[in-house]
């Protein structure tokens, strides 16, 4: 596939965060390395396999890992996928300049100048192309990583599932998915599925404090929130200001009065989509966490717990609520600053 100017926005880089290829370290899922490399060495390799789990956990990672080995990295160790950012085929890769690697994402468009909404049939159509075509490289594998393939439309989707369905020699997909349950039936039964777990948060806090230098109480509470997705802790600790700050503030004041308006509004810009989205699933987390210290006495959540009187039941509600105006406010295209205040107000007065 043609490689993208390096200074397009690229759909599949976290905000702040260096891009899947340029890492060559993966935390946990040592069981779904091992999966692959004893289906690698086995010798009968499926030709597709179906990377899940949430944002952050490392599946593009993963799946950069397993691309490096499949097109011919040499290895630190056998039976591993440690391949070093000196060996040729990862320089290749990084650079975006292997012949036999395909990567499928949401385009860029220079006329709107924005990121497509969705992955159109065309990138399909020129992965079928590629495939047809003659090897660049001299390893006869070729491998294509789709990220996401959430991001698929229905004819894309359906593009895609003719390729699975008659896949071409020496030929292996990556299909990276948040959500698999979105995808069609017949795209899940013809790939193997990989699902990546939750990483001890012990290991998550380790691995965060090594890279980064803010407050160990944002560390901590990017943990908390992290779901047991490294990467999304890291997400947050390069949000502080946008995210982790807002949000200590709003839980020492949910039983008095905050600037609810001002935090919305500061959200609901373009540039602060990142934010938003980490800001949503915070928040979400927070009222969960509410319910369950209204219920056991027991605080699961980040910074100091609300002295906010409410009961679990209560407590539920307003996390629902919060997630029912989440995915409206996708859906029908809700106005975002009256959408969050309106949550934020609820969850005070309530």
């Amino acid at each position: 596939m043609a490689r993208e100017p390096l200074d397009f926005p690229e759909p599949d880089r976290s905000d702040g965060s260096p891009h899947p290829r340029e890492v060559y370290e993966l935390l946990g899922h040592a069981a779904a390395e091992r999966r692959y490399l004893d289906a690698s060495q086995s010798g009968r390799l499926h030709h597709a396999w179906l990377v899940t789990g949430p944002p952050g956990i490392g599946k593009a990672t993963l799946a950069y890992r397993i691309a490096r080995h499949r097109l011919g990295g040499t290895t630190l160790l056998e039976g591993s996928l440690d391949i070093p950012a000196s060996d040729p085929v990862a320089q290749r890769i990084e650079s975006q300049g292997h012949g036999n690697l395909s990567v499928i994402r949401r385009p860029y468009d220079p006329k709107s100048k924005k990121l497509k909404r969705d992955i159109p049939v065309d990138e399909i159509r020129a992965l079928a192309k590629f495939f047809q075509s003659t090897a660049a490289e001299s390893d006869d594998w070729r491998v294509c990583i789709v990220d996401k393939a959430d991001d698929l439309n229905a004819n894309s989707e359906n593009g895609l599932l003719k390729l699975l369905e008659e896949p071409p020699k020496q030929t292996l997909f990556l299909l990276l998915a948040d959500q698999p349950g979105c995808l069609l039936p017949t795209i899940r039964s013809r790939c193997l599925h990989l699902p990546l777990r939750a990483v001890d948060k012990t290991n998550v806090k380790r691995w965060l404090g090594a890279r980064t230098d803010v407050r160990p109480e944002f560390q901590e509470a990017a943990v908390s929130l992290s779901r047991g997705a490294p990467g999304k802790a890291l997400a947050l600790v390069g949000h502080v200001e946008t995210v982790l700050q807002p949000l200590k503030r709003l839980m020492q004041s949910l039983s008095g009065n905050g600037d609810d308006m001002a935090l919305a509004k500061s959200l609901a810009t373009i540039k602060e989509a990142t934010s938003r989205e980490l800001f949503w699933d915070a928040l979400i987390d927070v009222l969960q966490a509410q319910a369950v210290q209204a219920g056991t006495g027991e605080w699961t959540g980040p910074f100091d717990p609300s002295t906010a009187q409410k009961s679990p039941e209560t407590w539920v509600t307003l996390a629902e609520r919060a997630q029912q105006t989440r995915a409206a406010e996708t859906g029908i295209n809700l106005d975002k600053t009256a959408a969050l205040y309106d949550l934020l107000s609820r969850v005070r007065a309530a």
